[in-house]
């Protein structure tokens, strides 16, 4: 299966864009970013999908915002948001692996609702991060979410699950109203590896809930999560 189908369904892409309007920032989100990210930085957005985090940031204040996605159908209905809600953001399309920026061209970088966890296999992951890290400038930070298969929604799957059906242990296709999506559950351990490995310093780590009692629409919208964020070095 193609991992990118899923985000190119118009489908996909209209349930993200709904999720915008309906769902908005998670309190997490905008905890951490009121904690990490200073209003007059310059913030990439990986994964932006149809802008939900980008346009709940921008109503708050963050103004230096550079939303992106591999998927044309989300950079599409991104830039539709923007316009009904006059945000003057431009979401462009970039794949995380390869981004079309210089080298520190950015002073944080945000990977929401478990975008890194959807690129499929950890060398390919890698990737991302250590593009990521190429275009943030000195210590810059990158805040992420990243399914913990020990904790939450994720560990009754996977306390049965545990040698690799396809690919690596973790790895699942998961079913949905458009079609398969892939996702990555790692560890807690594992994922701090990953980050490690690509020359990030875990600045702090806890899953969605113990960061903020999110509303209902959020834990409709999505089960909880780890949130990392990390450092450059």
């Amino acid at each position: 299966m193609d991992p990118l189908g899923h985000w190119e369904d118009n489908r996909t892409a209209l349930h993200y864009a709904r999720a915008s309007v309906h769902v908005g920032l998670w309190q997490s989100e905008c905890i951490l970013a009121e904690r990490y990210l200073p209003k007059t930085s310059h913030i990439l957005e990986l994964g932006c999908g149809a802008g939900r985090i980008a346009l709940g940031l921008y109503q708050l204040g963050w103004k230096q915002l550079t939303p992106t996605d591999i998927a044309a159908a989300m950079v599409d209905l991104a830039q539709g948001v923007f316009a009904e809600s006059n945000v003057p953001l431009k979401a462009l399309r970039a794949d995380a692996r390869t981004l079309p920026f210089d080298n520190q061209s950015f002073d944080h970088a945000l990977f929401g609702f478990n975008g890194l966890m959807c690129i499929q296999g950890r060398t390919e992951r890698a990737k991302a991060l250590r593009e990521i890290h190429r275009v943030l400038r000195p210590n810059g930070l990158l805040l992420l979410t990243a399914h913990d298969r020990e904790c939450g929604e994720s560990r009754e799957h996977w306390r049965t699950a545990t040698t690799p059906v396809d690919g690596e242990l973790g790895d699942r296709w998961h079913s949905s109203e458009s079609t398969p999506v892939f996702i990555h559950a790692g560890t807690k351990d594992e994922t701090a590896a990953e980050l490690t490995e690509a020359d990030f310093t875990i600045v702090e780590t806890a899953m969605r809930s113990e960061i903020a009692d999110e509303p209902p629409a959020v834990r409709t919208f999505s089960d909880d999560t780890r949130w990392f964020v990390v450092r450059k070095i």
